[in-house]
């Protein structure tokens, strides 16, 4: 039987990215959620309420 030795080659390293950039568009993100959820809170509990058409019903859910 033949043994043939083979040279083991290392890995080869791969530069990290920096992490920076993901972290910048992940902090954008969370503050477009939170305006968002701004907005959404004041149609809700403003005086005005949830904007009406002139085809919408009293009741939520209801076909118009």
């Amino acid at each position: 039987m033949c043994l043939v030795k083979t040279p083991s080659v290392a890995a080869t390293k791969i530069a990290a990215m920096d992490n920076s950039e993901a972290m910048q568009q992940a902090d954008i993100e969370a503050r477009l959620r939170q305006r968002r959820a701004g907005a959404a809170a004041n149609v809700l509990t403003g005086q005005m309420g949830i904007p009406r058409s002139t085809a919408s019903t009293n009741q939520m859910g209801k076909p118009a």
